[in-house]
This record gives C-alpha cells, sequence and structure tokens, in this order.
C-alpha cells in the first residue's frame, strides 16, 4: 500500500522574491515527501486513472483521430517496458537509452528505464560516431531505435555502428507510421510478453542515485551526457509545479524533443508527476510543418491550459495570431526558454494574444531552470525574473584560477554560477568535469549576467557569443532586439564577423515574415537607429530564406559565424589575389575546436605566391588556416 499524499488542487500566488523567500521556511525535506522520481510518477498515474496522459498526433492536424493513452495505460505498457528492461540485465547504473522521435513507445522507455536503471535520450539527428561514443559513455545495456523508416536515418546509422557496440547490449526497434517491422527486435512485441500490472524486481533508492543522463552541446564537437539524479527530478517536481502554478487536470503540448531536458523532465517527468495531459502533435514536435499554421486550432480542441515555447516559436506565433479559435482555456501566463525572448516579441504577445510570457532560465546541468518570472508578479521583459526557492543563483567575478573572487554588485554583470538541489553533480565523462565546479560547490554557467534589486536576474549574453569590436563588448541581444522590432523580421540573429582592423564586427541575419518586402540596406539603417550604442550597430544585414536552427529550435550561431567567416576571407582573398584565380573558403572546426579557415584552390602556376598572399591576410586574423590545391 502506498501512502503517497494527495495532489494539492492550488499553489500560494508567487510575486516577488519575498514569496521565493516565505516558501523557503520549512526545511527543504519537508517540501520533498520522497527522494524518488518513479514516486512522484507513479503518484501522478494514479490520481486519475482513466484520464488521458497523452494525446499523439501524426500531422498536427485538428481534424485527425489521436492516439490516446490513459494514466494507467501509460503505467502499465511502462511497467511492461521496465520489466523488459530488467529482464535483459539493465540495473541500478545501466543505462536504456533511446533514439526516438515523440512516438508513444519513447515515453514508455523513458518512464521504464528510470524505473529499472538510467534512462538516456539522445539526439536522433546526431552522426554514428557521436552515437557510438554516447552509447558507450552512458554504459548502455538497452538501445530502443526507431526501425527503418521513410524520412529518418536512425535504424540505418545504428547499424552502421551495431559491429562497434559494446558486448551485450540488445537493441530494439519501435515502429511508427511507415516503419518496416524488424521481427526479431520489435519493442512492443517485446513488452507485450511482460506483465504490466507491476514491477517484477525490487529496486531500494537513495537521493543521490541516477535517474537520468541527458546530453548537452554537441552542435560543433561530442555532446556531454549529464548525470540527472533523483535528488534533481524530486525537487523539480515540487518546485516547477509551485513556480508555474501546474496542477492535475491541466493539459501541455509536448513539443520539446527528450533528447532536450525541457522535454525529459518538463513534457516527461512533471506533467505526468502533476497528472496533466499531454498533447504530442507529431513525431518531430515543434519542428513539424502544421504546428504553428494549425496551433490555435490545437489550443481549441484539447483546451490547452500551459502556453509553452521557445522565442523562435512565439515569434512566429505572434505574427500568426488566433483568428476565430477559442483560446479561453489557456492561463493568463505561459513560460518561454532556451534562448533569450526579445522584450518587443513578448510585448507583442501580451498585446496580441493576452498572455504575459515569462522567461526561464536554466540549462540541461541544472536540470531545467533555475529561474523563472514569477507567474503572479511583474514580468520585467528582458528579465528571466527570479531564482527558484531552496536554489542559489548569483553573479560573480571569477580569479584567474576560476575560483569566485568576489560576488558582483546590484546592478554589475558578471558570472552566472548556481549551486542547489537540482544541480548535477557533474559528467559521465571525468575529463569534463575539470574547472566546472568552483571549490564551495557552485556551477559555472559561461553566462554573463547582472541582478537588480529586487532579485530578477538579467541575462547579458553568453561570454563564448561576445562580439569584441576594437576591444568593445558587444551582447548579441541588443542587436537582435533592435532587429525584431521591425514588423516584417520574424526571426534575428546577430554574430561577430573576422575583421583585420576591429578584430569582430557585428553582423546580423534575419528571416522575413512572408510576403515582407523590406530591403537589407533598409534593415541595416533601422538597425542603427535602434541600438543603444554606436559600436553595436550591424554592418550588415544578411536576409535569410530560412534562419538556420539547431535541434532544440536555437539560431545556429555556430553555423552563422562560419558564414559569417566564409564571407570575410572570400572577401578578403578576392582583394589580394588575381582575378583568373578560382577558390572557396570554407570555415569549420579541428579536434579542440578551434576555428580554421580552408582555402580551396583551383590548381594554379605560381602556388608559392598565391600562399603568401593569403599568409599575408591571415596574419592579422587568430584564426588558422589551410590551402588545398584541387
Amino acid at each position: 500500500m502506498n501512502h503517497w499524499p494527495p495532489l494539492p488542487t492550488s499553489h500560494p500566488p508567487i510575486h516577488s522574491l519575498a514569496d521565493i523567500e516565505a516558501l523557503e521556511k520549512p526545511p527543504l525535506e519537508s517540501r520533498i515527501w520522497s527522494w524518488n522520481v518513479n514516486d512522484w510518477i507513479r503518484r501522478g498515474w494514479a490520481h486519475d486513472p482513466k484520464r488521458v496522459a497523452i494525446h499523439f498526433l501524426q500531422d498536427a492536424d485538428p481534424a485527425e483521430t489521436p492516439e490516446s493513452v490513459t494514466f494507467e495505460q501509460l503505467q502499465h505498457r511502462s511497467n511492461q517496458a521496465a520489466n523488459l528492461f530488467y529482464a535483459s540485465g539493465v540495473r541500478a547504473n545501466d543505462a536504456v537509452l533511446t533514439l526516438l522521435p515523440s512516438v508513444p513507445q519513447l515515453f514508455y522507455s523513458q518512464f521504464g528505464g528510470i524505473a529499472a536503471g538510467v534512462a538516456c535520450a539522445v539526439n536522433w539527428m546526431l552522426k554514428p560516431e557521436q552515437i557510438l561514443e554516447l552509447v558507450r559513455n552512458a554504459g548502455t545495456r538497452v538501445l530502443v531505435v526507431l526501425a527503418p523508416t521513410p524520412g529518418y536515418e536512425i535504424w540505418e546509422n545504428v547499424q552502421s555502428i551495431r559491429s562497434q557496440l559494446p558486448p551485450g547490449v540488445r537493441v530494439l526497434s519501435v515502429c511508427m507510421a511507415g516503419s518496416t517491422k524488424m521481427v526479431d527486435s520489435n519493442f512492443d512485441e517485446a513488452c507485450a510478453a511482460q506483465p504490466g500490472d507491476k514491477l517484477l524486481f525490487e529496486r531500494t533508492i537513495g537521493p543521490d542515485d541516477l535517474a537520468g543522463y541527458v546530453h548537452s552541446g554537441g552542435t560543433t564537437g561530442s555532446p556531454k551526457l549529464v548525470k540527472l539524479t533523483h535528488r534533481g527530478f524530486s525537487y523539480k517536481c515540487w518546485a516547477n509545479a509551485i513556480t508555474n502554478g501546474l496542477l492535475p487536470g491541466d493539459s501541455l503540448f509536448a513539443i520539446n524533443p527528450h533528447f532536450h531536458i525541457a522535454g525529459f523532465f518538463g513534457r516527461g517527468i512533471l506533467t505526468s508527476a502533476w497528472s496533466a495531459t499531454m498533447v504530442s502533435p507529431g513525431p518531430q514536435g515543434a519542428r513539424g510543418k502544421n504546428f504553428i499554421a494549425n496551433h490555435w486550432k490545437l489550443v481549441e480542441k484539447f483546451r490547452i491550459t500551459h502556453f509553452g515555447g521557445v522565442p523562435t516559436t512565439l515569434s512566429m506565433l505572434v505574427k500568426n495570431p488566433p483568428k476565430t479559435e477559442d483560446i479561453s482555456s489557456l492561463k493568463k501566463h505561459g513560460t518561454a526558454g532556451s534562448a533569450a525572448l526579445p522584450v518587443e516579441i513578448a510585448k507583442e504577445f501580451e498585446r496580441v494574444i493576452g498572455i504575459r510570457t515569462l522567461l526561464t532560465y536554466g540549462a540541461t546541468e541544472y536540470t531545467q531552470n533555475v529561474c523563472q518570472a514569477p507567474r503572479d508578479g511583474e514580468p520585467r521583459y528582458g528579465s528571466v525574473g527570479l531564482r527558484m526557492p531552496y536554489t542559489s543563483v548569483k553573479t560573480v567575478v571569477l580569479a584567474p584560477d576560476g575560483e569566485i573572487a568576489r560576488d558582483c554588485r546590484v546592478g554589475e554583470a558578471g558570472v552566472v554560477v548556481v549551486k542547489g538541489p537540482s544541480v548535477t553533480p557533474g559528467y559521465v565523462n571525468e575529463k569534463q568535469n575539470k574547472g566546472v565546479f568552483t571549490q564551495d560547490g557552485y556551477f559555472k554557467s559561461g553566462d554573463l549576467g547582472r541582478f537588480d534589486a529586487e532579485g530578477y536576474l538579467w541575462i547579458t549574453g553568453r561570454a563564448k557569443d561576445l562580439i569584441i569590436r576594437s576591444g568593445h563588448n558587444i551582447e548579441p541581444g541588443v542587436i537582435e532586439n533592435a532587429l525584431l522590432k521591425h514588423p516584417e523580421v520574424l526571426l534575428c540573429a546577430a554574430v561577430s564577423k573576422p575583421d583585420a582592423y576591429a578584430g569582430e564586427l557585428p553582423i546580423a541575419y534575419v528571416q522575413l515574415v512572408k510576403g515582407a518586402k523590406v530591403s537589407a540596406p533598409e534593415l541595416t539603417a533601422f538597425a542603427a537607429e535602434h541600438v543603444p550604442e554606436r559600436p553595436a550597430a550591424p554592418k550588415e544585414v544578411i536576409v535569410l530564406d530560412a534562419m538556420p536552427l539547431t535541434d532544440v529550435e536555437k539560431p545556429d550561431k555556430v553555423r552563422l559565424r562560419y558564414d559569417a567567416a566564409e564571407r570575410a576571407f572570400t572577401e578578403a582573398f578576392r582583394a589580394v589575389l588575381d582575378s583568373g584565380v578560382v577558390f572557396t573558403v570554407k570555415a569549420g572546426s579541428d579536434e579542440t575546436q578551434a576555428t580554421v579557415i580552408t582555402v580551396s584552390i583551383r590548381d594554379a602556376a605560381n602556388r608559392n605566391d598565391i600562399e603568401r598572399r593569403i599568409a599575408d591576410v591571415m596574419k592579422s586574423h587568430t584564426q588558422r588556416h589551410v590551402v588545398q590545391w584541387n
């Protein structure tokens, strides 16, 4: 007999930092009734077993009949998965690794994996060699992957590394619409042979035992596997519900991939723990081609209560507002995270849609967010709000040895550091933990920010994203905010362009709303008028048909920086080489992640002279270069 406390039906209001501090008066242990996240999940399942836990759609079409799974069905199938994994040899520190889009089996595998061992969701779009590295590092015992399916290369990528997998790894295949069934490895059939009414094993779990691995990074190199504990997930099941106002019976879109912490926790563990219904608009979530077009119709049909998304999604939705759809089910606040939300977009969203957007600040290493604008208070658009209860977030000046020299004053910018119950104990690869934590246990984020007098955190940029023009530090956000004020700009990303004199110059890439007529020179002039300081005015605005995005819907600034470098060096080399020299420039990274400029040149008689001229240009830049003759 389980003695779980009942799920609350209300939360105390949060207006200001004083309300956060009031929540902290009792010890944290009195708030967290179990440090085993499986207990939180199962309490949520048991609250209203007949209620739909997840509606699965194929094409984000309001007219289609979803595959609907109730909470008791979710528990039954997750139990079957857990028993299957245990029978396959999964124990406490063994990983169940999934390479799946958002299909029902992804959820069964995640919850079954946490029950039996450690659940690990991996970006199914990674290259085979990256997948192999993560499989090895995670200590994978079971690999759950999509069967051969048109439009996906998951099965083929796994097959290409099959002979290199660690001994004893069991590969299970999952079918979705259009898949070819793999008879010898079918996940559903293997699960069906297991009981679903109970777990066939017992497991004692402590607060610091591992519950999940979610990878961080991986845009330019191999992703880092982040350790996430039962302590962190259990705490966040309480803290995130309090700060978001999440209650039993709420409905949310499940649009985040599970290889991102917002999907793994926020649209996986948290929603189940609070008996909230998820609506999955399709296997690719927010990236599905119909989601934006049908968004408000889906809100109406499924009575969505909590709005949420990444800033790129909000930018598109605010310029595609509801027309006749009934969106009265939505609460008057929603959340946005993953990247900076431009102030103008937030204001426009409140004006047009009637929803205050509460920006959050988080990372995989924090088990999602550690700051959020107060749901009942002032959002202070541009800030990421107040710290979570029982969590220390501060800005500091770091000493040369990487330790904290001093805390920053109010209004003074510094490096954001975080310590609290949801912060990771570290990365799976011990080499990656070097220099990550201070001696007193603060995680060094690499983000820059400042606190105001009321405790709101304002993220001013990433240290690596700063544009340094002749020693002048320019935060990309000031350029992006300026350009997003233009009614015909949909998305914007500012990056640095190499320059022989200034070191770096700011430029901006934009995607326009459909049917826009504004020109790049007009946007450059517009930005110059609206940036707060003259050095931040972009030297150039480049209009793209589509903004390149990362797998979690952020503008792909690494790719854009490479593009900017290719443009800059092509222009520089063209100025010093004879008109008959045919060449191309490619920017990329080497094994140390340093930028390398590769110049490919069609064979010519005067090689030495050409190489000397290229070398003369590169003397004024910090990037390494390589000349290739074709």
